[in-house]
């Protein structure tokens, strides 16, 4: 790929950006007040500091390793390890993009005449066929839509942080309002919110000067990131808290926001329409960059030959596009959204336990290649600190499931183990 398509340092932050400002930001916005209540803006800097050796273990395998993503962090201490890293996380991304695409959808049917009269998943499926061949254009065509979509998700984030100025009173908040019980089911939301910050793995390949630009895009994506959730969510509470026992989801949420700083109703209203419609785009926009890089990693297995009909889904258009690796996500996809019964945070916590465990392989991988090397001091603390992280991630995970409903850890179970069938009989 030439010079002049591929990605300069601050598109890779774009597109990191884009994936990680989804959908999840605005759904926890009810989850976290009512479970978490004031308490619930610290799960973001809490959860982002523990991450913090994970970021650094990533960003060096990054430096090492500026191609292949996950794949490539695993497969010289173990290709089947190199494998399941690598399809967990692509299976992970594409439950978080069936996330972003019903909220995005749900938002137009609201806000769009006429479109209450198709489903959720149909107008979900419309926009993923859409979607499918935007990504099929070139890297510039990629890069200007989501521009655009990082535009418009600024839209809520920026309105919630406004509001919170103008309605600051915390006096009315007391501590009677932290709940501390409701801090560690919602780590895996938290994370899931959080992830993505890992993107420019799977853009190695695509990214000018990868081993210098991989990691500063990872680090600069992440730090912006987790000071601005934590102030969103902070801001989110203060605004609504007295409002809570008469909303019942996140949708009311900017809309009560609404009403409570414009008194003419008539504006309020006009207001809403435009927080609504820019929260969808921002569900939408991180569905996009998500299909927009998560087909790299399916290309990277073929390009190894871990699955079946590897030498097609390597197949390239005019655009140096995976055309066929985007079609299977997005039937993947399909399928996703065709069999879940509207639980968003189902999906959203099958996403995270297949990021998780892409990160908590990835980082044994690096603790194994320091031992090789000999490494010693803090690579090694940090290493090790960064493993004791994703061992507690992957038990918050199961542990979410436990009190909400097993079947979508079953389903992820599933498919891990399709894939290693896969992998058992590519390599025979």
């Amino acid at each position: 790929m030439s010079s002049q398509k591929k990605l300069s340092l601050i598109a890779a932050i774009f597109v990191n950006l884009n994936v990680m400002i989804g959908a999840g930001l605005f759904i926890n916005t009810y989850t976290l007040s009512t479970t978490a209540g004031a308490a619930g803006f610290l799960l973001y800097p809490l959860v982002g500091i523990c991450m913090f050796p994970l970021i650094s273990v990533i960003g060096q395998l990054l430096g090492h390793y500026p191609t292949g993503g996950f794949y490539a962090f695993a497969k010289d201490d173990s290709p089947y390890l190199g494998f399941v890293s690598c399809w967990s996380y692509f299976f992970g991304k594409l439950a978080s993009v069936s996330v972003m695409l019903t909220v995005g959808a749900t938002m137009l049917q609201k806000i769009i005449p006429g479109a209450i009269c198709l489903s959720v998943t149909s107008i979900c499926l419309i926009i993923l066929t859409f979607f499918t061949l935007l990504n099929l254009q070139n890297m510039k065509v990629g890069i200007f839509v989501q521009s655009l979509f990082l535009a418009s998700k600024s839209i809520p984030i920026i309105f919630a942080i406004i509001a919170g100025i103008l309605l600051y009173d915390t006096s009315t908040i007391t501590t009677n309002e932290y709940i501390w019980s409701g801090m560690i089911i919602n780590i895996p939301l938290v994370l899931y919110c959080l992830a993505g910050f890992e993107t420019a793995c799977a853009l190695g390949r695509n990214i000018e000067n990868p081993s210098v630009n991989g990691p500063k895009a990872i680090y600069y994506s992440f730090g912006i990131i987790m000071i601005l959730y934590a102030i969103f969510q902070g801001c989110i509470y203060m605004n609504i808290h007295d409002l809570l026992p008469a909303i019942s989801d996140y949708l009311g949420i900017f809309s009560s926001i609404a009403y409570k700083i414009c008194n003419p109703n008539l504006l309020a209203q006009k207001i809403s329409f435009i927080v609504h419609f820019a929260i969808g785009s921002s569900a939408l926009g991180g569905a996009y960059a998500i299909l927009f890089a998560n087909s790299w990693n399916l290309y990277t297995l073929a390009e190894h030959n871990h699955i079946f009909n590897s030498s097609t889904v390597m197949q390239l258009n005019k655009h140096n596009t995976p055309w066929v690796a985007i079609i299977i996500e997005s039937c993947i996809c399909t399928i996703f959204l065709l069999s879940n019964n509207g639980s968003l945070v189902s999906l959203q916590r099958t996403a995270t336990l297949g990021i998780v465990i892409a990160y908590t392989i990835s980082t044994l991988a690096y603790f194994k290649l320091l031992k090789k090397i000999g490494a010693t001091g803090h690579k090694l603390v940090i290493s090790s600190a960064a493993f004791i992280t994703c061992t507690l991630f992957v038990w918050s995970c199961i542990h979410s499931f436990i009190e909400t409903g097993i079947n979508p850890l079953f389903l992820f179970i599933g498919i891990l183990t399709a894939g290693s069938i896969m992998f058992i009989i590519t390599k025979n």
